[in-house]
């Protein structure tokens, strides 16, 4: 049985450059999850959406169940190898903030640890206004600081939730390598 690690933060933040990093200087081999893409395949199969956007859209029964279901499957693939699942840990919605990992979600994973991604949300908000390949929720410096509380407060209910050890790594310009060296790190304990 292989161990699952949650690796969450904002869009944005680093997770997917820092998490590649890592990878190469680990010494372990990690399956690469992320939470929504699980979710897309599910929800793709079961012909409820055609794209990542449209799952939000989904009715709220749907969307437990999908999540659970993704949950399920993470679970599943971590009975072969070590799975690190990159996700987030809160969701901005035009109503509020929702769990990325609600209880369901996060206790049927039943982590070893999570692990938070933060930025000065002044760089985030710089990062994001950079990158027009993909669609960032961020519009301003003061909505990303209330974000990212909002995420870490809900990545720490996950942690109280299950047990798993929570830490939060700093990723500020220019310190992917050091990010990522402490990721490492946070795995290999």
């Amino acid at each position: 049985m292989g161990d699952i690690n949650v690796f969450v933060g904002l869009s944005g933040v680093g997770k997917g450059t820092v998490l590649e990093e890592a990878m190469l200087l680990a010494d372990n081999d990690y399956k690469i999850i992320n939470y929504g893409d699980r979710m897309l395949e599910i929800a793709k199969d079961e012909e409820l959406v055609d794209s990542r956007d449209e799952i939000k859209k989904l009715s709220p029964e749907d969307n437990k169940r999908v999540q659970r279901e993704a949950a399920e499957s993470i679970f599943e693939d971590s009975e072969e190898e070590d799975v690190i699942v990159e996700t987030h840990a809160a969701i901005q919605t035009p109503f509020g903030y929702i769990p990325g990992l609600p209880k369901w979600s996060i206790e049927e994973m039943n982590p070893e640890k999570i692990i938070m991604l933060q930025a000065d949300p002044k760089e985030i908000y710089s990062r994001t206004k950079e990158d027009d390949s993909r669609e960032r929720e961020h519009e301003e410096v003061e909505q990303i600081n209330e974000y990212q509380s909002v995420a870490r407060e809900m990545a720490s209910t996950g942690a109280v939730l299950t047990g798993a050890y929570l830490t939060v790594i700093e990723n500020p310009d220019k310190g992917v390598e050091q990010a990522a060296e402490e990721l490492v790190e946070v795995l290999r304990s």
